[in-house]
């Protein structure tokens, strides 16, 4: 049988349905076990009901000859074929006759079990006995092996790539498996997990599992690919080995599961995945819900969890810088002879647009995929990055250095000076001030007495500079631009600042204290707030070596990734 959808129960159950069945009463059952490894049934049927059984009467002479009234009784035995030979006396052959499991019987069926396992097929052996089943949940003895099942679980073509994207985001990936040690080397070899250029080779089953200490699993841990046969209980336990090695903080360790015995190791990894064809326990125990049951959707978890984290992280430097920069100001304006120049109003109309504005802009980031390419980070990992920090400081000291010269220096304050413009009459002046700072006569003063031009001047200044290094923080690369054109909501929220900025000030009057600016003026606050931007760039080019390895590296990702199977949310 071929199973397309990854569960052999399902084929089972396909091929029961098929069959000529009436009258079925299950007297017994004893379930399967990731533990014992098989399932059995103690059934009746009427004389009659399977055209199978009544073909083959010498076969099963032994359950035909125990009949109960008008029915016979069969218990059916299905499980690990290694574990069902062990309790198998007789076989069936191809003619539907009894031979015996001698030496040489077990041995061919073994090499054709194995040889069938070695290439990555499933095998369910059945077996049946008159034998009534027990309380003890044991294997009857005396069975008669009917024959062995093959299932064909066909690789998703994409599971190659999903394992190569994995080992390119340094996520080490560990299949833990039920099937017997053959079947899942096959397996991983076919996926790209084992292989010769790999630098995971390690395979064990469960009984080696058990036998090993805490301290030899975590030596070999980050070179295991296969656990075979394994028990829930062992996937709880490498859960635990691993988030205790790889470091002081240990691994993150995610976990896949669909079973009821896996909800323990799914409520004790970090990150839990749980199968849409699941059972609901272990939905229930999971973070997250595979609804279509591929791998793919895992490494697109991955990618869009890291493209969280990095907007986290560029809203918190963008917030961190702009604090700096006013908290400079606040502090060492005294000492220079001026107080911090905005009003209250004006300082939440700063925190609105740095606040609420600045996450929408920084939140509709693209998921690129070379955010594949990047180490994972440790567990303990600060939100705030070395990198980071060198930016925060130098452009939250660039952006007070420049506010506080343009509050100081007097070529700045007499730009600003409509008394000495050749636009404006004293007049004018006297008529656009709410104040007496017509009266000034030093442009010095103006400084000290905040004339309204200059303080509007200055509020504006202060936004459009915040808003100009969204710029920078946005990419640690050269490239500014790069990708730009897939965050449009960016571009739409900073040009909406600048326009919101522009209509604040022309219009809001002596109650948000501003007054309106010449286009001549707008031009001057233009040019000095964008020069922010080729001082963060020759930041990078001088002490940030990994903005430029940066930039080379996702040229060099985007060329061996042209096809990335990563799906759009």
């Amino acid at each position: 049988e071929n199973v397309d959808d990854g569960s052999a129960d399902c084929e089972l159950r396909k091929l029961i349905i098929e069959m000529d069945r009436t009258h079925l009463d299950v007297h017994k059952e004893v379930r399967f076990t990731s533990k014992s490894k098989f399932s059995a049934r103690s059934v009746r049927f009427a004389k009659g009901a399977y055209s199978f059984v009544n073909g083959h009467r010498e076969a099963f002479r032994h359950f035909l000859d125990r009949k109960e009234g008008s029915s016979y009784q069969i218990s059916i035995v299905r499980g690990a074929p290694e574990i069902l030979l062990e309790n198998c006396a007789h076989g069936m052959d191809s003619k539907g006759e009894l031979i015996l499991l001698d030496k040489f019987e077990r041995d061919r069926i073994q090499a054709t079990v194995n040889q069938l396992s070695s290439k990555g097929q499933r095998l369910v052996a059945i077996g049946a006995t008159a034998e009534p089943l027990t309380d003890d949940a044991e294997i009857p003895r005396d069975c008669i092996l009917l024959g062995v099942m093959c299932l064909i679980d066909k690789v998703r073509p994409n599971s190659i790539r999903c394992i190569e994207m994995a080992a390119q985001a340094g996520v080490q990936v560990v299949m833990v498996t039920g099937d017997k040690s053959e079947t899942a080397v096959a397996v991983a070899k076919e996926i790209g997990l084992l292989g010769p250029h790999s630098i995971t080779d390690v395979v064990i089953n469960s009984h080696e599992l058990r036998h090993m200490s805490d301290q030899k699993l975590a030596q070999i841990l980050p070179r295991l690919a296969v656990v075979a046969r394994a028990l829930p209980s062992d996937k709880a336990r490498l859960v635990t080995v691993a988030q205790h090695c790889g470091g002081r903080a240990g691994k993150v360790v995610g976990m896949t599961g669909d079973g009821i015995n896996d909800s323990a190791a799914l409520k004790k990894a970090d990150v839990s995945f749980a199968m849409g064809h699941g059972a609901e326990v272990a939905k229930e125990a999971s973070d997250i819900v595979i609804l279509d049951n591929r791998l793919s959707s895992i490494i697109s978890a991955i990618l869009y969890g890291r493209t969280i984290f990095k907007t986290i992280r560029k809203f918190v430097m963008f917030q961190s810088t702009i604090n700096l920069a006013s908290t400079f100001i606040v502090f060492v304006g005294p000492f220079m002879g001026f107080d911090f120049p905005l009003t209250l109003i004006q300082l939440l109309w700063v925190n609105l647009v740095m606040d609420t504005l600045a996450a929408l802009a920084f939140g509709g980031e693209p998921a690129d995929p070379v955010f594949l390419m990047e180490p994972p980070l440790a567990r303990d990992q600060p939100i705030i990055s070395q990198r980071m920090w060198r930016s925060i400081v130098s452009n939250g000291l660039y952006i007070a250095f420049c506010s506080v010269t343009f509050l100081t220096w007097d070529p700045i304050l007499s730009m600003f000076d409509r008394r000495i413009s050749a636009e404006l009459s004293p007049v004018d002046v006297a008529d656009l001030d709410y104040k007496d700072t017509a009266k000034v006569e030093d442009v010095k003063d103006l400084r000290i007495q905040g004339g309204p031009v200059f303080l509007t001047a200055f509020f504006s200044f202060f936004i459009f500079v915040c808003t100009f290094n969204a710029f920078n923080v946005r990419t640690p690369k050269l490239n500014l631009w790069q990708n730009i054109t897939k965050n449009k909501g960016f571009l739409v929220v900073i040009a909406a600042i600048f326009i919101l900025q522009i209509l604040f000030c022309q219009v809001g009057g002596a109650l948000l204290r501003t007054v309106p600016l010449t286009l001549r003026e707008w031009a001057c606050l233009f040019i000095m707030s964008v020069m922010v931007v080729p001082f963060d760039l020759l930041r990078k080019i001088l002490f940030e070596a990994e903005g430029v390895q940066q930039t080379r590296r996702y040229h060099e990702a985007a060329l061996r990734t042209p096809n990335t199977p990563v799906k759009k949310l």
